[in-house]
């Protein structure tokens, strides 16, 4: 039998890298690329760029539309690459429900580093508040969790080698039998 389709989720806060790594992630492995923020609706983004966060019943329900999807290119045969901050356990096991494996990618760094990433971020700039309310609601990996955290400072291409080596190793690991 073949392998289940593989979901890769690159997580963390803002200023982390989610979006970089993950659009070199899919380039690699010509899979299917989301940036869950694109599923946000409105009145979640005027929220975000307010410096706030939506509230939780907000937040469960876009994660619950970013899950689905990733169980749509599961159910197409397709494996993705999604770049989500997933800060709460109850979040990822909310993605973990998708169809197929889902493997998190945690992108960590200090506040300071963070700070410094999202000041020279180009394009869509989110405010300064936001990555302090995310770093106090951040929970990471926990054994029980199928992923890797690796740290902001090295340079997208080394994030891209050791996530593909550790999703590579969940894939075959997690294989249907």
């Amino acid at each position: 039998m073949g392998t289940q389709p593989l979901h890769i989720v690159v997580m963390g806060v803002s200023g982390s890298g989610k979006t970089t790594l993950a659009c070199k992630l899919a380039e690699k492995t010509d899979r299917q690329l989301l940036e869950a923020d694109d599923l946000h609706p409105a009145s979640n983004m005027a929220i975000l760029q307010d410096g706030k966060m939506p509230d939780a019943e907000a937040r469960m329900a876009w994660l619950t539309t970013v899950r689905d999807w990733m169980t749509e290119q599961a159910e197409a045969g397709k494996s993705t690459v999604v770049a989500c901050t997933a800060l709460k356990k109850r979040h990822r096991e909310l993605l973990s429900e998708a169809k197929g494996t889902v493997f998190y990618v945690h992108l960590y760094g200090t506040e300071d580093v963070l700070a410094r990433r999202m000041d020279n971020r180009i394009g869509e700039n989110m405010p300064p508040e936001l990555l302090h309310e995310q770093l106090a609601m951040l929970q990471t990996l926990t054994p029980d969790e199928l992923g890797i955290q690796l740290d902001v400072g090295r340079t997208p291409e080394q994030l891209a080698e050791d996530s593909l080596a550790a999703a590579s190793f969940a894939e075959k690991a997690y294989r249907d039998s």
